[in-house]
């Protein structure tokens, strides 16, 4: 009976040991390789968001700054043309100025068929609105909303006009979403280059 129970005992060991052996070559196995996974997986979410990140600051810092300027370029040619062709001032630049930088548009009426020159055609602050929101979401695969609320124009030195465009915008990466609001651009721009107005009414 003694060596009976001691022959168990011994295969009883031997297995015990065994499963022990197997679960920790399975533990040292398959653990590393989750840990990998799951750091593979937060580095690359880490990158798309910095990537997202650094499109949210260039679009606040830079690209709105370089519509703005642009714009605001053409739509002063469009209105200067426009008095031109007209011969008659206009009432309310600041207004005229939204609407000729946002829309092309002058009283509801596209500017270039007024001044039968293609300024503000695909350059309004809206047609550059959807490029931009076009091409983030074909490169970076994000969706962007863009809100202009307003824009206007104002002289603070002599050779030069300053513009102001107020926008709210966000863009949603499935992984994080960026919302700014009441962003406001500023920049200028000299007026060397661009006709007198007073001097085309009154010559």
């Amino acid at each position: 009976m003694g060596a009976i129970n001691l022959v168990h005992s011994k295969k009883g060991i031997f297995f015990t040991l065994i499963a022990i052996t197997v679960i920790a070559i399975s533990i040292l196995v398959f653990t590393p390789q989750a840990d990998i996974s799951l750091q593979k997986d937060t580095e690359a979410v880490a990158a798309r968001i910095n990537s997202v990140n650094n499109f949210v600051d260039d679009l606040e810092n830079e690209y709105f700054e370089t519509i703005l300027r642009a714009t605001t370029y053409k739509a002063l040619l469009s209105l200067i043309f426009y008095i031109n062709s007209t011969q008659s001032h206009i009432a309310d630049l600041d207004s005229a100025f939204s609407e000729v930088a946002i829309n092309g548009t002058l009283n509801g009426v596209p500017i270039d068929t007024i001044t039968g020159r293609k300024i503000m055609d695909n350059n309004t602050l809206t047609n550059w609105s959807n490029r931009i929101i076009g091409t983030a979401k074909n490169t970076l695969n994000v969706n962007t909303t863009i809100s202009i609320s307003d824009v206007s124009v104002y002289q603070t030195k002599p050779w030069s006009i300053d513009a102001n465009l107020k926008v709210n915008f966000a863009v949603n990466s499935n992984v994080a979403e960026w919302k700014k609001e009441n962003v406001t651009i500023t920049t200028s721009l000299s007026i060397e280059g661009l006709h007198d107005p007073y001097y085309l009414v009154n010559t």
